[in-house]
């Protein structure tokens, strides 16, 4: 198990934990929101990190865009940011257009865990999250489980206890690195029905089967975003699919450059998002680089209930997992 500092934030040192297996593949962690800051392959002679990564904590503090942060409570969007638990109506932050993002400002990726166990192969995070903190009802002991494996598996698990009613469905904002204009990618939802989405991009609760927005059968991203907005549709993708829970078989798969990336989850959404998150005038120009692929419970689904029950009664525990494995082609 390597360690380093990876700077300051708010006066607190950030560290980072890097996890190997037998060839090579690295995954580094950071102590500052759960971050993903390095998930890299070696064919011996060079390294590739796929995902999209900064060289400081600093960097991913000031930045918007959640890159590859742990997200919660509750990923997503919550319409009008209210929900009702156990007969009472619970009002959170409204951080976007009078709805709750990702948690609100105070979310699990601006909080520094603590660090409960860590070798070569697996790292334990943990915290209490508080709700003095983040708004949400009562308070949570979290545990979140990093493991990779000679598979060049890279698996997410998370195990959490109410420790009073509440709710609870966190995600990684995890953003693969692609070339610019998402040259040479493609991108593919086995079993994958898209949500209707409101102007806000909250769900509706109905599904549709626009052509437009089809990863069932693999599809170039770079032609896809181009059709979106020949067809004045969006500029982009952020859309949410209900998927098959399978951590045997994947959810999606991206290709790209040498390599495959199989996404595994035993939830029942994926939110899919084009950025390009380090650059924030080239994302607002529309030039994207990146895809984010967040496994969660389908959003809003604390006010569609069809959608999936994330609540928590005082002593329940929430466990889910998914696995990020890379292969090279």
């Amino acid at each position: 198990m390597q360690t380093q500092p990876f700077g300051t934030v708010g006066g607190q040192t950030v560290e980072k934990y890097t996890l190997t297996n037998k060839h090579g593949t690295r995954a580094g962690i950071l102590t500052l929101g759960g971050i993903v800051q390095e998930f890299s392959v070696s064919d011996g002679h060079t390294r590739k990190n796929l995902v999209v990564a900064f060289g400081r904590a600093e960097d991913y503090a000031e930045n918007p865009f959640q890159i590859n942060k742990q997200i919660g409570r509750v990923a997503g969007r919550i319409g009008g940011a209210a929900f009702e638990l156990n007969g009472r109506t619970c009002r959170v932050e409204a951080n976007e257009r009078g709805n709750t993002l990702h948690g609100g400002s105070k979310g699990l990726g601006t909080r520094l865990f603590a660090v409960e166990s860590a070798d070569d192969t697996e790292l334990v995070l943990r915290s209490v999250v508080r709700e003095v903190e983040d708004g949400f009802p009562n308070d949570l002991d979290l545990r979140i489980f990093y493991r990779l494996d000679d598979e060049n598996r890279l698996s997410i698990r998370y195990h959490a206890e109410a420790l009073g009613d509440t709710v609870f469905d966190p995600t990684m904002h995890i953003y693969w690195q692609l070339a610019p204009n998402l040259a040479g990618a493609s991108f593919r939802i086995p079993h994958g029905e898209r949500a209707v989405l409101k102007d806000d991009n909250v769900p509706t609760g109905e599904f549709d089967a626009n052509p437009l927005f089809d990863f069932s059968d693999g599809i170039n991203l770079a032609e896809a975003v181009e059709n979106l907005r020949k067809n004045n549709v969006k500029q982009g993708f952020d859309e949410a699919y209900r998927v098959r829970p399978d951590l045997a078989a994947p959810v999606a798969v991206l290709e790209h450059s040498d390599c495959r990336i199989n996404i595994f989850s035993s939830r029942n959404g994926l939110v899919v998002f084009t950025a390009s998150p380090a650059d924030i005038p080239q994302h607002d120009a529309g030039v994207y680089n990146a895809l984010a692929t967040e496994p969660q419970t389908l959003p809003n689904s604390l006010n569609i209930p069809e959608f999936g029950n994330i609540r928590l009664n005082a002593g329940e525990t929430h466990q889910s997992e998914m696995i990020f494995q890379v292969e090279t082609l």
